[in-house]
């Protein structure tokens, strides 16, 4: 979710551009705020949001002074993020910081605008208690710090569902200039979890009945990010799934293969790792291959996975709704995926052929 960073040997070269900047991008969806520029609109008051609806609000844009004077760090963000409301709906309010060094005034009143966005209508004095409040939080602090030297932190983020607002938060937004590939692949990969957040109990544990697991929330939108890229032209899906085998591609050493000869007890359904924060990545990466099986091996339909069944999930419970959608009990799964992803790599790449032989284990 944070700093990941890209290897690009896994990227097509960025040959449709233009025609998805056309099919994406051309579309009057987006209100960007740069400080240096006439303010559009008024974003310090969106309407209340109905946390499992869509919403006529429309994403928004703050980007630090100077940090992109041709557009194009917006522009690649935006393909991305276009693609993915296409796909999920348009949630929100949805706020996006391209933040960078260069101006601490003009990040200090980029800040001060979050806080405001943030505010729980009350009267006068509240309103600049809780903008206060915001500004003198540790992660806050440490933000703003991290952006002034050009230092990665952040990532996505939301307030409470009394004023409920997501953000996406990049410290180091400089690096998405350099990587536009990257900078697509991450705003589709943290809109999915705008989505799940969305439809779930954030605020619960992740093994409860109203929240996801850690390997559904990072796992499917690892899956589904890669996939949007290669219908977008702009990467290889297959390699990359080979590639959290081998080297853990852009989420991180070491690879799925190296963590399971060394974890031999590892439980999908666990969060033990996430937890104590030895090795949250295999989430993202086991998750991933978690989506792949349901997807290519199960037969359950892309958008069922993907979306349709989290739409239960605070209505019927997590192990209910999954069951309904997935067709198997989470037992029965857990059971299944184990045997699949210990396989070898020549094995386990099958399940993308047409018609994959299907893995049986009993409950």
């Amino acid at each position: 979710m944070v700093g990941r960073e890209p290897k690009n040997d896994f990227y097509l070269n960025n040959r449709s551009w233009m025609h998805f900047m056309k099919k994406y991008f051309f579309r009057s969806r987006y209100l960007i705020l740069f400080l240096t520029t006439t303010v559009l609109g008024d974003s310090s008051n969106p309407p209340a949001p109905q946390l499992n609806l869509e919403t006529e609000t429309e994403p928004t844009f703050f980007v630090s002074k100077g940090l992109d004077p041709d557009g194009s760090l917006v522009l690649n963000y935006q393909r991305g993020l276009n693609y993915a409301i296409d796909y999920f709906g348009n949630y929100g309010p949805f706020y996006i910081y391209l933040l960078g060094p260069g101006n601490e005034s003009d990040l200090r009143d980029i800040y001060r605008k979050r806080a405001r966005s943030r505010v729980i209508p009350g009267n006068a004095i509240f309103e600049r208690q809780q903008i206060e409040a915001f500004l003198d939080r540790p992660n806050t602090v440490e933000e703003i710090n991290a952006a002034l030297v050009g230092k990665a932190t952040g990532g996505l983020t939301w307030s409470a569902p009394e004023k409920r607002v997501y953000e996406d938060v990049t410290t180091n937004a400089t690096e998405r200039v350099k990587d536009p590939i990257e900078n697509t692949w991450g705003a589709l990969h943290e809109y999915h979890h705008v989505f799940q957040v969305a439809h779930s109990d954030s605020y619960q544990e992740r093994s409860s009945e109203a929240n996801l697991n850690s390997w559904m929330l990072e796992g499917m939108a690892t899956y589904s990010s890669a996939k949007f890229m290669e219908r977008m032209g702009l990467a290889d899906f297959k390699q990359y799934m080979m590639a959290l085998r081998v080297s853990g591609a852009n989420i991180g050493h070491p690879g799925i293969n190296e963590f399971l000869a060394r974890v031999k007890d590892f439980r999908l359904d666990s969060e033990s790792h996430w937890d104590q924060g030895n090795a949250p990545q295999v989430y993202y990466m086991l998750g991933a291959w978690a989506t792949a099986y349901l997807i290519h091996l199960q037969e359950i339909d892309e958008e069922t996975v993907l979306k349709h069944w989290y739409l239960d999930v605070l209505k019927h419970g997590k192990t209910r709704a999954f069951t309904d959608h997935m067709k198997l009990t989470p037992k029965a799964f857990y059971l299944k995926f184990d045997a699949f992803i210990r396989q070898s790599d020549d094995e386990v790449v099958r399940i993308f052929d047409s018609k994959p032989a299907n893995i049986t284990i009993c409950e």
